[in-house]
């Protein structure tokens, strides 16, 4: 069994090699190369950081996903690769999924932010490209004043 040290050194591996991949995938993607290979990697990698969470946080509203998964980097890190998957759906032309998966991903980064004392350059760079792509007035009401909140 993994010490509380352990696990969390783990989890900070698991989460910078997730970084990796989705910066490889955005790379391919605007090279226009194949993503296949890193999406599917990057997914089995959220599955791994999501746990026995994996099958069922996908499917649940955000707010209520944070509140299950609870861990910031592990939020901002399935929110990186959210809104790689937007601009996946975008690039397919897609307009409509790539929509409403960077809501997701934006949403998801909100609730990593909620939940940060400090939050990482990363993560404010993501809410800040995925800002004026996501109409504020489709968020629910945390979301919305948490983005009120960012810097």
């Amino acid at each position: 069994m993994l010490t509380s040290s352990e696990k969390k050194d783990y989890i900070l591996r698991l989460i910078e090699q997730m970084r990796r991949l989705v910066e490889a995938l955005l790379g391919k993607l605007r090279e226009g190369v194949e993503t296949q290979q890193e999406l599917a990697e990057a997914r089995g990698l959220l599955g791994q950081l999501l746990g026995p969470l994996a099958g069922i946080a996908p499917r649940m509203d955000s707010a209520t996903a944070g509140q299950m998964v609870g861990d910031p980097g592990i939020l901002a890190a399935w929110a990186a690769l959210t809104a790689a998957e937007a601009d996946l759906a975008q690039a397919h032309g897609n307009a409509a999924a790539a929509g409403a998966t960077r809501r997701r991903a934006l949403e998801l980064a909100l609730e990593a932010h909620l939940r940060n004392n400090a939050d990482g350059v990363e993560l404010l760079e993501l809410i800040a490209r995925l800002r004026p792509s996501v109409d504020a007035s489709t968020l629910a009401p945390r979301h919305a004043e948490a983005l009120d909140r960012v810097p």
